[in-house]
């Protein structure tokens, strides 16, 4: 009589009688080298299929000039206004120091501003000029200001639900001369173990890819992908694509998301950048991170120019593709953690189903970096 509490990834006569199996931990050990991002993130539970991420961030301490001033000018006029505040103190490209004298006019992006102060020369701006928050200079009693910097928002995501099923015919599963894999000791077994390959490859991919698609208007939501995600710091072409150089790959990664306040510790990338790398005379070191359940060692690498940044093959993306990551700041929301979903038998043939539900979560969007486009790599 069947086990109706059998656990595990279980054999080619299963039934019905067979619970679910939450089989993550095996998953996040088999798959560890070859699907980083959904085996190696940290994981929690999510309750609905949309879900919201939030977004906070540094207020922008560079802006730029809308129109031209003059000498006599007390108004400036900027790109965008809304970050600053009533006291904020602002550096021209001349050099000038300006105050505020009040809080940005929202619609129009004018503000009303004290000239030449700290003892700073009045001077003429152009278009486009650059404009750097100095600090702010407060009274100690000013309440109430607009500037939007410390508003969160929100980024909505989409749980997706992955599925791969499996069917073997019983005069298949029977067959003494069926050539199997090696451990496998039937058809079926056989083909769980691929069908399971690709679920995982999916999960990978699609966090990678997916651009999203709300359950609102379609009976098969999918997720928002890093690369939909991350907006701020998203290269698709990076300067010098053709000889692509360190300096380069520092520049559009880790510097931009330290910009942003970021702090990124790991980098994702896949297996052509491991040439790269030696092209830029950077030899990648294997660092010891231990080995799964399975005796597998886990990839993961460091080189000296990146100050002991992680870094991560993954084989499935594409070909120049990278991507650093603050890492305490993304992570997999999961509604089902990869399971098999028996069907048991239905004439002659052995059924069931891997399974599992989730999107991957990025908060602070700028804090994270994507690079792709790139067509050669150059050591000069």
């Amino acid at each position: 009589m069947p086990n109706a509490y059998l656990q595990g990834i279980q054999g080619a006569f299963d039934n019905q009688a067979q619970i679910r199996n939450d089989i993550y931990a095996v998953t996040s050990n088999w798959f560890v080298n070859r699907c980083p991002v959904v085996t190696r993130t940290p994981r929690l539970p999510v309750g609905s299929t949309t879900f919201t991420m939030i977004k906070r961030g540094f207020r922008s301490r560079v802006a730029a000039l809308a129109a031209p001033i003059a000498l006599a000018d007390t108004q400036v006029t900027l790109v965008d206004a809304s970050p600053f505040m009533n006291g904020d103190v602002l550096e021209l490209a001349s050099g000038e120091r300006v105050e505020l004298t009040n809080d940005p006019n929202s619609t129009t992006n004018i503000v009303s501003v004290r000239r030449g102060v700290e003892g700073t020369t009045i001077a003429a701006g152009a278009v486009n000029d650059v404009v750097r928050l100095i600090s702010n200079s407060r009274t100690g009693n000013e309440i109430n200001q607009n500037g939007i910097a410390f508003r969160p928002v929100g980024v909505a995501q989409f749980c997706q639900t992955w599925q791969h099923p499996v069917q073997i015919g019983g005069s298949l599963q029977a067959s003494a001369s069926y050539a199997g894999v090696k451990g496998a000791s039937t058809p079926f077994e056989q083909n769980k173990m691929i069908a399971l390959q690709n679920l995982m490859d999916d999960m990978e991919v699609s966090s990678y890819y997916g651009r999203g698609e709300d359950p609102a208007v379609t009976s098969r939501p999918k997720q928002k992908g890093l690369k939909a995600l991350l907006v701020t710091n998203n290269t698709a072409t990076p300067t010098n694509a053709g000889s692509y150089t360190a300096s380069d790959f520092i520049h559009d990664t880790l510097e931009r998301c330290r910009v942003n306040g970021g702090d990124p510790d790991v980098l994702i990338l896949s297996s052509n950048f491991m040439s790269g790398l030696a092209t830029w005379g950077q030899a990648v070191q294997k660092i010891d991170a231990g080995s799964n359940v399975f005796g597998t060692p886990i990839n993961v690498f460091e080189a000296p120019f990146l100050g002991g940044v992680s870094i991560i093959e993954a084989p499935l993306l594409k070909p120049y593709t990278a991507i650093a990551l603050t890492s305490c700041e993304v992570r997999m929301r999961m509604k089902r953690n990869e399971f098999w979903n028996p069907r048991g038998s239905r004439g002659d043939a052995f059924e069931g189903d891997w399974m599992a539900e989730g999107a991957i979560e990025v908060e602070n969007e700028a804090y994270h970096a994507w690079v792709e486009g790139i067509t050669a790599f150059s050591a000069t």
